[in-house]
């Protein structure tokens, strides 16, 4: 009998990546995926610890899962990703039906933990690139290539050497280690010849890569025949004037940089140790806007860090509306363990956390709109990536022409109708409308 995996992955991009490297290992091991965790023999939950509601929501869940080893005793439930390297074996003594629990840096030795008897532990982090085997630590089979048949994630870097002062990051994910470039060519040159047309290069740091980013994406393009270039996430402080001339004459590299500002508060900033103030934030983020036109910057902020006032707030909202953000990731701080910033007094009340962050989001929501509107009339090339979530469930068979949803070569979302035969292509679609997220459009017809 075939045996089935269900993998819970909350968190980041590179968890998603990760979960995508263990479906592909489960794969090669004979196992199916399952449609929900009541049908699998084995739970994973690829776990994230850098916002407090991620890690209490998978501990609850996890929780659900062993209970159910109660009338399902051949149930395996495994631990994976940042809540498991932080908890590691305390994981075991707060549910003593778990299985296995292994950190970022152990996921190649998951078919021999899944083997093993009783409690299965493996969190050590690897700091040596001699011991760091990328080859293992890749996506090495056709199975989950199928599964993204548009785009991929590729790993090139994996840990952080900054110590921000709210990051658990370097505790759970290790020290920086860059990937051999040649491995990431090749890794790239499979993925085309599978269909890939676009590839997001991942890590805590992207633009620390092996002291020389530009280098490496400039090999991607002239040595590979991937259509799109994306990364994330960059760190402001290394940001470079390279790296902007890159993003103004290269063709494959995407016009979107997601450039996190954390802060606008100098203060603030400087309790976070993020290692640049709000002017020198502004002024790259300025010479980027002016030597890559019409290039997208999204960005990260935390509302209500500890010390943080109404003025220190006021001073993020002025940063928002000089730079005028494509989009945001906005947060309320929570403290997290392990962390310089959990020794610090959390004093910003709960509400006035969430009223400053419903004021950053009602900003974020009007500069969207307005830059939105101005595209309104333009054609934009189109990578159509798959149904749109417009497109009603019941109608999403036995008709012709479909809801599709793609991403521009920026970062915006389109939706349009389409035959579903077009995706996996660039397309030109003219923009007829705004909404709240996403653009509107209608497929241009080429003559």
């Amino acid at each position: 009998m075939v045996k089935k995996f269900y993998i819970h992955t909350f968190g980041c991009q590179m968890n998603v990546h990760d979960s995508g490297k263990i479906a592909g290992m489960l794969a090669d091991m004979g196992y199916m995926p399952a449609d929900a965790d009541s049908d699998a023999d084995f739970i994973l939950f690829n776990t994230c610890t850098v916002r407090d509601h991620a890690h209490h929501k998978a501990i609850s869940e996890i929780g659900r899962a062993v209970a159910r080893k109660k009338q399902k005793k051949e149930l395996i439930v495994g631990v994976c990703g940042c809540v498991a390297q932080a908890e590691k074996d305390h994981l075991f003594e707060i549910y003593p039906e778990l299985d296995l629990v292994f950190g970022p840096d152990q996921i190649s030795r998951l078919p021999d933990l899944l083997k093993g008897t009783g409690k299965n532990l493996a969190t050590e982090l690897i700091d040596d690139p001699a011991d760091y085997n990328w080859l293992k630590n890749t996506i090495a089979l056709s199975h989950y290539r199928t599964i993204a048949r548009v785009s991929s994630f590729v790993t090139i870097m994996k840990g952080c050497n900054n110590n921000c002062s709210f990051c658990i990051v370097p505790s759970v994910r290790g020290r920086e280690l860059s990937k051999p470039a040649d491995d990431i060519i090749s890794e790239i040159k499979h993925l085309t010849a599978s269909g890939i047309k676009e590839v997001t290069l991942l890590g805590q740091n992207v633009n620390s890569y092996n002291k020389d980013f530009v280098k490496l994406v400039q090999r991607i393009s002239n040595e590979t025949d991937i259509c799109r270039i994306r990364y994330t996430s960059p760190h402001p402080k290394d940001l470079s004037a390279d790296l902007m001339e890159e993003h103004a004459t290269n063709l494959k590299l995407c016009s979107h940089m997601h450039l996190p500002l954390q802060a606008g508060s100098d203060r603030i900033l400087r309790t976070m140790k993020r290692s640049y103030n709000k002017d020198q934030f502004v002024k790259k983020a300025s010479a980027l806007r002016k030597c890559a036109e019409g290039i997208d910057i999204t960005t990260d902020i935390i509302v209500g860090f500890p010390g943080e006032t109404e003025s220190d707030f006021q001073d993020t909202l002025e940063v928002v509306k000089e730079i005028a953000f494509d989009g945001m990731f906005a947060f309320k701080y929570s403290p997290r363990p392990g962390t310089k910033a959990a020794a610090m007094k959390d004093d910003v009340p709960q509400k006035e956390k969430e009223a400053r962050l419903q004021k950053l989001l009602e900003l974020n929501s009007k500069i969207w709109k307005e830059k939105a509107q101005r595209l309104v009339g333009t054609m934009q090339q189109v990578l159509v990536e798959g149904m749109s979530k417009r497109q009603p469930t019941h109608q999403r068979t036995n008709v012709l022409t479909h809801q599709l949803a793609g991403k521009t070569f920026g970062n915006k979302i389109v939706n349009f109708s389409g035959n579903l035969n077009l995706i996996g292509h660039i397309v030109p679609v003219g923009i007829t409308g705004a909404g709240p997220n996403s653009l509107k459009g209608d497929l241009c017809m080429l003559k």
